[in-house]
């Protein structure tokens, strides 16, 4: 059967913003400014 979709494997930066609910808009800042261009998360 082929493969019908690529896993979705977050980076580092992705993780840090996926898994904490609590993060104030300067850190949310720096973490945007490190996440990859083809990030799901620059929306």
């Amino acid at each position: 059967m082929p493969l019908l979709y690529a896993p979705y494997v977050p980076s580092l930066w992705e993780d840090f913003i996926l898994r904490n609910r609590r993060i104030l808009a300067d850190q949310m800042e720096f973490l945007m400014a490190h996440l990859p261009r083809t990030s799901r998360l620059h929306g």
